[in-house]
């Protein structure tokens, strides 16, 4: 642990809740941490206005990027709702996104970047279909004291086996269509007889995880850069198949910050058997909730029912 980590350790011992600080590489002084929540979304307006309500507290900034898919009176809708929360919100250019293309990884970049050109201290990415099931204090002490570079499931091709997902070729518009799936079929039948896609340097293996993770500003900037540097290793993944769930991953793997990532996002998703999209919490899971450790969760219904529940719980309800 450096000097300058050892005293930002202390410091934060020192502060009240909600206090933390954190350090600027270069910089004698000490400032309030800033969080950007780069938020994806597509729909549900009152939903992604209670979720900024939600994250809204002193060094929060939201980033949001809105499916070029949804309609012009939904997305207006979306702004009108986080406009009530009092947090700073930077809207990206929007483009449109599919299921199991790179368009989700290419709009994440694209605010990992506004976040970057802003200045921050970590990176939250979230869904509008998240919230969080620990208050403001909590999220920051957890990064503060961490000594992290990151937050992220990292897992390698023996626990989650996506290699189909890259050894052969597959286009985003074509996901879901029947034509898509028939290629599918006749590149399964060529992998089997060897003929498989392989990574571009520097990679040397594919690792994968939870699409959602939570990044210092140090890591956030070595990807930008590493994506820059290699322009191939984005050409090879926008013809994978649902590549953000192992695009962040692979990369920091090879990163210098790789012994520094806790391999644990701090979410609490359930996946049901055979499924493709997490299950969706009921009110009847509010007891497991509370006791999570975890920072968020994944998926709520749009009705925010129990969203009240966990801010009645915690005390201090959403502006």
């Amino acid at each position: 642990m450096s000097p300058d980590h050892c005293i930002l350790k202390i410091v934060n011992s020192l502060l009240g809740p909600g206090q933390a600080f954190a350090g600027y590489p270069g910089c004698g002084m000490l400032s309030p941490m800033k969080i950007a929540y780069l938020i994806l979304a597509h729909a549900q307006p009152q939903q992604l206005g209670r979720l900024a309500a939600r994250l809204a507290a002193p060094g929060v900034w939201l980033y949001l990027h809105i499916d070029a898919n949804t309609p012009p009176e939904t997305y207006a809708a979306m702004q009108a709702a986080v406009a009530n929360a009092s947090a700073p919100a930077t809207w990206i250019a929007r483009q449109p996104c599919r299921w199991g293309g790179f368009s989700l990884v290419d709009a994440t970049l694209h605010l990992m970047q506004a976040a970057l050109n802003d200045g921050c201290d970590w990176q939250i990415l979230l869904s509008g279909q998240d919230y969080p099931l620990q208050p403001h204090d909590a999220i920051v002490a957890k990064l503060a004291q961490s000594g992290a570079a990151g937050f992220i499931d990292l897992r390698s091709l023996v626990q989650f086996d996506v290699r189909y997902r890259y050894e052969a070729f597959h286009c985003e518009r074509l996901n879901g269509k029947p034509v898509g799936r028939w290629l599918q079929k006749l590149q399964r039948i060529l992998n089997r007889l060897g003929l498989r896609r392989r990574l571009p340097h520097p990679l040397r293996e594919v690792h994968a995880g939870s699409q959602w993770w939570m990044l210092s500003s140090a890591a956030c900037r070595w990807l930008l850069d590493f994506c820059a540097a290699y322009p191939q290793v984005l050409r090879f993944f926008r013809r994978t198949l649902v590549p953000d769930e192992m695009f962040f991953q692979t990369l920091l793997w090879h990163s210098a910050f790789v012994e520094q990532l806790v391999r644990d996002p701090l979410r609490l998703i359930e996946w049901q058997e055979g499924a493709w999209s997490p299950r969706t919490f009921s009110e009847a899971d509010l007891p497991q909730l509370l006791a999570s450790p975890a920072l968020f969760a994944r998926k709520f219904a749009p009705d925010g029912k129990i969203a009240a529940l966990l801010d009645a719980a915690h005390g201090s309800p959403p502006c």
